[in-house]
């Protein structure tokens, strides 16, 4: 390829996995301003090439396939979407050939003809959104029309190895028995919790807490956690309590990460169906793009509220609340409706 032909998807679908330093780096000249660099909120980037209908992400192999052994390697490519043309998305309709023998006018039942059962789907029940199915070392993700009967967008994904054993120090505590154990307790009592110990309380206000929200401690640097604090409600005397926490996953919003014990028996590198399995029923309310998604579930313990990367195909942050210390619209919309047990996928 010399600098005066534009790439294709093919390129990058070619290298995913692989630095993304070896790419010629004269084709990025037909991208949209290209950034190597990766956004603070996020410790993925994006390359756009608009004007040729697709895109791909990257970041570190670190990251991406929880390696400490990969600290000081480049960023590797991860992701490459290809769009139709459709009005959603700002990039003109890609003009080569599609994975899979696929096309942007095919149905969602001609496409379930090419690629077989999806191992994901939101929303539970048609018309559909999204569509994943996993095939090894990659996935594919479909995204249709309000009708289903058209593609917009195509994703394919690196698939991220299985995590390796970490050699630094397992950080297990508050776990989720410490938490549920203080959850409406007096915030003085979790100074005196051993399972709590290292995270800075000073902070939290002896006074009233603003009903509208909450106070956060953030002990992500060193716990992978985020405690909240809210009013006692139903008490004659002014006392804060535990109200939440939300665990996050390593490298996401600088968390160191969290090895202990999670709700149900989830882990971080859980897939969307996989979280259903393990909490055994459908959840109330969520919702899901291209990026990210997260499911809320009412349950009898306590209100818990799964983020994940559609991207990744793996859990980004856990958030566990107390009744009723939480915002009723977390349960309000959009709501999901069910399927009947036969027609689940997994």
């Amino acid at each position: 390829m010399n600098s005066y032909t534009p790439p294709s998807a093919d390129l990058f679908l070619a290298h995913l996995g692989k630095p993304l330093d070896i790419i010629d780096q004269a084709v990025f000249r037909f991208a949209r301003e290209p950034d190597f660099t990766v956004p603070e909120h996020s410790p993925i980037g994006g390359i756009f090439f608009r004007k040729l209908g697709f895109s791909f992400t990257f970041c570190s192999p670190e990251f991406y396939h929880s390696d400490e052994l990969a600290t000081s390697r480049p960023p590797i490519i991860t992701n490459v979407q290809i769009y139709s043309g459709d009005i959603k998305y700002p990039f003109v309709s890609y003009a080569g050939n599609l994975p899979f023998a696929l096309e942007f006018g095919d149905s969602r039942e001609l496409a379930l003809k090419k690629l077989g059962t999806p191992n994901w789907q939101h929303p539970f029940v048609a018309p559909f959104t999204f569509e994943r199915w996993d095939m090894g070392d990659r996935w594919i993700l479909l995204e249709y029309s309000a009708d289903m009967d058209k593609i917009i967008m195509i994703q394919i994904g690196l698939t991220p190895n299985k995590r390796r054993r970490s050699l630094l120090p397992r950080i297990t505590q508050p776990d989720i028995f410490a938490l549920t154990h203080r959850l409406g307790s007096n915030f003085s009592d979790l100074i005196q919790d051993a399972n709590f110990l290292g995270i800075d309380l000073s902070g939290v206000p002896k006074g009233a807490i603003d009903p509208i929200g909450s106070y956060e401690v953030d002990a992500l640097s060193t716990h992978g956690i985020e405690l909240y604090f809210r009013t006692a409600i139903g008490s004659e005397r002014t006392f804060n309590v535990l109200s939440g926490a939300r665990y996050i996953r390593k490298g996401v919003y600088g968390s160191v990460g969290f090895d202990g014990a999670l709700p149900k028996n989830l882990m971080f590198e859980d897939s969307p169906e996989i979280v259903i399995k393990k909490i055994g029923s459908f959840p109330v309310t969520g919702k899901a793009d291209a990026l990210s998604g997260y499911y809320v579930w009412n349950l009898r313990e306590f209100l818990l509220h799964v983020g994940f990367s559609v991207m990744e195909r793996r859990i980004n942050r856990i958030f566990v609340a107390a009744h009723p210390y939480y915002s009723p619209s977390l349960l309000e919309s959009p709501r999901l409706t069910s399927p009947l047990a036969k027609n689940i996928i997994f």
